[in-house]
């Protein structure tokens, strides 16, 4: 006997569900299929969140919140460094007193393999340290003394020559007017003789500062030659028990780093030092001492420093010997700074410093606005040394610098 059909049911539907017979027996049914009013709105909603009874965008909200958290960590670092900044009497001697420790650190480690007792072993080295740069220092002066006059003579056979110039065609500089500028220049300096007095009484503090930060930073170097270890050892300790190792590690990773890009730089500032002062010694230069040396120290600033310095040896040669010498010596400094690029820098400091030129770059910019040459000198040896420290704290570097496998992302 058949039922009676309910409605909205399809004829022949309903006995092949009963019975299993048919196409579909035995497989799960289809759902049924929702009216046009009944489906999900596809037109897009922008999400919003709700600040003290205000509906913002969400994407706002978390603008916001980035915002101010941002702001936070660049006044700390404002903060941090204005405290750095009216300290500089004492991070200054710290921090050259750190990369000197760097680059003796492995004379004196040598001493005490030997068998010298530590206190032996640090009064060596800073025996020898004092006494090369004593020498250098003196016999730099004494050139410096001896070959100024020349210079000066040069310089105002230059001058005359340049006058006499500028007064031919294309130039036409009338002589009255190039002896009034001379005229202005003597009146201003005896118009202002007071300030250039209190000048002299600032170049004295700057003298007195300069000999307390020299002062300061042989004591430091002597410590921590002597005593570094220990004063490491205190810091350390400093952290949480859980965290000391980690902070050793970062520690090791740092100065290893800053003793190899010392180490390196130093035998670049040798090579520019040498090269640049050979050259003059052969072109016939005044100045021969001052400049090498002046180019020596210049080449511990990354990518600038040669050729800023040796553009100074430049101008000297060119003033004193004329303009067939100073192209030479162009050439020898292109050269020289090609060589360095090339060879010295990827393979002696390179494997040390793992910085993009970018990187370089930015630092080196960042130090020159903010401190001046001190700033370019110390930029790029923090950031390699903070660049160690980060890699291993994140798990990318072990304690040699070896680079890390990165461990399998973990299924959800």
């Amino acid at each position: 006997m058949m039922r009676p059909m309910m409605r909205g049911e399809q004829p022949g539907v309903q006995g092949r569900a009963e019975t299993g017979t048919g196409p579909d027996a035995g497989q799960p049914k289809r759902p049924a299929r929702a009216s046009d009013d009944q489906l999900p709105s596809v037109s897009a909603q922008v999400q919003v969140a709700e600040t003290a009874g205000v509906r913002v965008p969400i994407v706002l909200a978390g603008a916001a919140a980035w915002c101010w958290r941002i702001l936070v960590v660049l006044g700390a670092f404002i903060a941090l460094f204005e405290l750095l900044s009216r300290l500089m009497l004492l991070v200054v001697p710290l921090l050259t007193a750190l990369l000197t420790v760097a680059l003796l650190a492995p004379m004196a480690g040598s001493l005490r393999r030997h068998g010298l007792p530590r206190v032996a072993a640090t009064t060596i080295t800073m025996l020898v340290m004092l006494g090369l740069l004593g020498s250098v220092g003196f016999y730099v002066v004494d050139r410096a003394i001896a070959d100024y006059p020349s210079l000066a003579d040069q310089a105002s056979k230059v001058v005359s020559q340049g006058q006499k110039i500028l007064q031919r065609p294309p130039f036409s500089v009338q002589a009255s007017s190039l002896t009034n500028i001379s005229d202005t220049i003597n009146r201003q300096l005896n118009a202002h003789r007071g300030q250039i007095a209190s000048g002299v009484i600032s170049a004295g503090r700057t003298a007195l500062d300069a000999l307390t930060g020299l002062v300061l930073w042989l004591f430091l170097t002597v410590i921590l030659l002597h005593d570094g270890m220990r004063v490491w050892d205190w810091i350390v300790r400093l952290f949480p028990r859980q965290a000391e190792s980690r902070v050793r590690g970062a520690g090791q990773r740092a100065w290893r780093t800053l003793t190899g890009y010392i180490s390196g730089q130093f035998i670049v500032a040798v090579f520019h030092g040498v090269v640049i002062g050979l050259s003059l010694l052969a072109l016939g230069s005044p100045l021969v001492a001052p400049l090498a040396v002046l180019v020596f120290v210049g080449s511990f600033i990354p990518i600038i420093g040669a050729i800023v310095f040796g553009g100074f040896a430049v101008l000297v040669t060119l003033v004193a010997g004329g303009t067939v010498k100073a192209l030479i010596l162009l050439i020898v400094l292109i050269v020289e700074n090609q060589v360095e690029g090339h060879v010295l820098q990827p393979f002696v400091v390179g494997r040390y410093v793992r910085l993009h030129p970018i990187a370089i770059a930015i630092a080196l910019t960042a130090g020159s606005l903010l401190q001046g040459i001190v700033g370019a000198i110390f930029a790029v040896p923090l950031m390699a040394a903070i660049n160690a420290s980060v890699n291993f704290l994140a798990g990318r570097e072990d304690i040699d610098g070896n680079s890390l496998p990165r461990e399998p992302e973990r299924a959800d």
